[in-house]
């Protein structure tokens, strides 16, 4: 997690963009995005800059939320990643939504993340715990809200995070993390990208995380 991170964020309603530096937040701006997104990143992120007094020459390295969400918004996020990548002569990195909105909480029992996608279906998964590391219990993929439910029964105790818990029910043992957090942070995403960067280095080029095909149903059963 060393040197200067942008943070990139725009898969949901609302984006926004971050700096840090070896792991420690500079400055972070969050704004409505919706169908705007072309216009609200590249501004921001030069009042991030100025804000932050971070140069260009300074950053190591740009973090991209690459999906699941807005398929619009995810690439235009990507877009501009690429487009400064190759403009600053610095790498990028890819950092799935699902994760980001997993390492938001702090837990050490299983955290479902879910995104709401159509009626009645989520993009979601099941880690392990909070930490970016964390193994999958269910793996990320766009299920059906009755399938994911009768899952989560099955689990002793689970916190789940994300948009698409407004959509499901859930009985008493399940924990409900602060709604603030149920929105991916950029500032998740340029800590995680800079810990995915140091363990596996650089992207050859960010690529979405759609999670479904064109016309592809959700799953009615998870594994």
């Amino acid at each position: 997690m060393t040197g200067v991170w942008l943070g990139i964020e725009s898969t949901t309603a609302t984006g926004g963009v971050a700096v840090m530096k070896n792991g420690v937040l500079l400055a972070e701006e969050c704004f409505p995005v919706r169908a705007t997104h072309s216009e609200k990143i590249l501004p921001g992120i030069a009042r991030l800059l100025k804000q932050a007094e971070v140069t260009p020459e300074e950053i190591t390295g740009i973090a991209v939320s690459s999906g699941p969400g807005s398929y619009t918004g995810l690439r235009i996020g990507i877009a501009t990643a690429q487009g400064l990548s190759a403009g600053w002569g610095i790498g990028a990195v890819g950092v799935e939504t699902l994760r980001v909105l997993a390492a938001s909480v702090t837990a050490n029992c299983p955290v479902l993340s879910c995104i709401i996608a159509r009626s009645e279906e989520v993009y979601a998964a099941v880690y392990e715990n909070s930490s970016f590391q964390a193994g999958e219990i269910v793996p990320s993929g766009v299920y059906t809200t009755s399938a994911i439910e009768k899952r989560i029964d099955e689990l002793d105790e689970i916190i789940v995070v994300g948009s698409g818990r407004k959509v499901m029910s859930f009985s008493d043992k399940v924990r409900k993390t602060d709604p603030l957090w149920d929105t991916p942070r950029p500032s998740v995403v340029a800590l995680l990208g800079s810990l995915k960067a140091e363990l596996y280095g650089f992207d050859d080029s960010p690529a979405p995380v759609y999670l479904r095909g064109f016309n592809e149903k959700a799953d009615s059963s998870v594994p």
